[in-house]
């Protein structure tokens, strides 16, 4: 077994990424990678003597040493990475069509569906996908993935890693594919994957109040102040599973460049039923349970938050004091 030593183009650093060269065992750890072709390769040993690539049939459908060109724009990074992202690759197959479904990300936890295919340009490539996982960071847009689970492989191929860097408006995906044969990727948002996904496709959680990243952004910044409709089962704390997707465009908000020198003031409300003390209680829980789950899955520090629980003393609909609008949780921004 050989090991080739790649490294990656970026405009400020160099990324060393090592494969192992085995038909029988996975690639290295964070540098996943696959390759097609029928040639045999070349590369040097660490005291320089040439060492020979055996001959491999491997698609590169993913590790990614991304040049972030844009990573350091003086733009805000508030888009969301959730959604379709769609483009193409060149690898030693040639280029390839890629579909990107990301449907969780967030510093502890990513998921995502990697779906390759031809090319109108590139007709002989086969289609395959697999489910992938990793983080991501909300501050530089760094996304890393590594494949898991095949949904669809063709003979021969195997899951790779990526790793990338999504632009400040969450709009553009780009950079470089490293190994054997490879050069350049580039994808761009999409609504939907279409038609022709079949089996290749990945569930994106239903966003509670259709607040995306990039409008919690934009009512921060008009208002200083955005109402959030977090649901709760009936006198309990715990956040409901419905709640995450909403909570974690919350979280890459305030995680991101553009607040994250801001503190968070979490109030919580409640309806008109029962007593005003037992109303304040329940919306203090409430209100410290949310900043407790921003705190596991995006690393803020509780230093930031300000955790108040208003009860029903700030009815969003004084004359229906059991109306469900009352029951809301609102993010202020606070001085630094």
């Amino acid at each position: 077994m050989g090991t080739i030593a790649v490294r990656c183009a970026h405009p400020t650093h160099m990324v060393l990424a090592a494969w192992q060269i085995s038909h029988g065992s996975d690639p290295a750890p964070m540098a996943h990678c696959h390759h097609r072709g029928d040639t045999t390769g070349s590369s040097t040993h660490a005291n320089g003597a040439p060492m020979r690539i055996p001959a491999m049939r491997f698609l590169l459908a993913g590790l990614a040493c991304v040049a972030a060109g844009g990573a350091a724009s003086a733009e805000d990074r508030d888009g969301s990475v959730i959604g379709h992202w769609k483009g193409t690759y060149t690898c030693a197959q040639g280029l390839t069509g890629i579909t990107l479904t990301i449907a969780e990300a967030t510093p502890t936890s990513a998921r995502a569906l990697f779906h390759f295919y031809a090319d109108a340009r590139n007709p002989g490539v086969p289609t395959g996908c697999f489910t992938m996982s990793g983080a991501y960071r909300p501050g530089d847009g760094t996304l890393r993935l590594r494949g898991r689970e095949w949904i669809i492989k063709p003979p021969e191929y195997q899951t790779v890693g990526f790793y990338g860097v999504v632009d400040a408006l969450g709009s553009a995906f780009s950079g470089n594919v490293h190994g054997p044969g490879c050069t350049r990727f580039a994808l761009t948002r999409i609504d939907a994957p279409g038609e022709d996904a079949g089996q290749c496709r990945l569930e994106i959680p239903a966003l509670m109040g259709d607040l995306t990243a990039k409008g919690i952004s934009d009512f921060l910044a008009r208002d200083g102040r955005v109402e959030l409709h977090i649901p709760f089962a009936f006198d309990k704390t715990e956040i409901a599973r419905e709640a995450e997707s909403q909570l974690d465009e919350l979280g890459r908000t305030i995680a991101s460049s553009t607040f994250a020198d801001r503190r968070i003031g979490i109030h919580g409300h409640t309806d008109g039923s029962g007593s005003d003390d037992y109303n304040r209680r329940l919306s203090l829980a409430r209100a410290d349970a949310i900043a407790l789950y921003l705190g596991q899955r995006f690393g803020i520090s509780a230093e930031r938050f300000t955790v108040k629980g208003f009860g029903a003393s700030l009815l969003k609909n004084p004359g229906d004091p059991l109306d469900a609008v009352n029951r809301r949780v609102e993010v202020v921004l606070l001085d630094p």
